[in-house]
């Protein structure tokens, strides 16, 4: 009898003991946000591939990460606290085709700058998040029979450093130049280089034509900008 009333007591003070763990110790619900391209209208299509992280707000937007996740063919991403204990935490997205950012305002954009990320509660869906591109793509063009330009150089400069070049490609057999790994906070400025194919040199402008000088420029959104018309020599 003894021992029954002994078993009996165990198993309650099991039961007991696990209906007495702390809540901070259960995995916490995932922060969830889908990822699209800030620059490209609406609907803005989706970000893939880019890796997105979870950082206790404890440690500072720059801290360790306590999980990551790659954004899948819709943009979408889920993070998992796991163990962590943390109330709140940051979102960051690392630097690839897009550039590298922290989530914050609203509507939610990837911030440049750390100081503008926003705390998020485990639970949280982050709706769409703007991304901005890391890229400038173009078609470099004859002005007169549109058709595409091979070797010409394109250089992105930002907008307060004129003498500065972020990026340089030179176009292909299509005409088209993709340049790579641009930080420029929205746009950049291209200038256009087609003195070795006996075309003009200069800067692109608001209507996608070439002027000579740098004040009759316009700075071009990052992204896919379409095509650059070029007048020959």
């Amino acid at each position: 009898m003894r021992r029954a009333l002994a078993a009996f007591l165990s198993a309650c003070l099991a039961a007991f003991a696990l209906l007495a763990v702390s809540p901070s110790a259960q995995a916490a619900d995932p922060i969830t946000g889908r990822l699209v391209n800030g620059h490209a209208g609406t609907p803005a299509p989706a970000v893939a591939g880019m890796t997105v992280e979870l950082v206790e707000s404890a440690t500072g937007p720059t801290g360790a990460a306590v999980a990551s996740a790659v954004t899948d063919a819709d943009g979408l991403f889920s993070l998992d606290p796991g163990t962590s204990t943390a109330a709140k935490f940051f979102v960051r997205a690392v630097a690839g085709e897009y550039q590298a950012g922290w989530v914050g305002g609203n509507p939610r954009w990837l911030q440049r700058d750390s100081a503008f990320a926003n705390k998020f509660v485990p639970g949280t869906d982050l709706g769409n998040v703007r991304a901005i591109p890391a890229f400038i793509r173009g078609v470099v063009v004859n002005s007169v029979t549109k058709k595409p330009l091979a070797g010409v150089t394109v250089t992105a400069r930002s907008q307060d450093a004129i003498k500065e070049v972020d990026g340089i490609d030179e176009t292909n057999a299509e005409g088209v130049f993709r340049i790579n790994g641009l930080t420029c906070e929205d746009d950049c400025y291209l200038k256009i280089n087609g003195s070795a194919k006996g075309y003009e040199t200069g800067f692109r402008d608001c209507n996608a034509q070439v002027v000579a000088t740098w004040p009759a420029a316009c700075a071009s959104p990052l992204g896919r900008i379409g095509r650059v018309f070029l007048d020959r020599l």
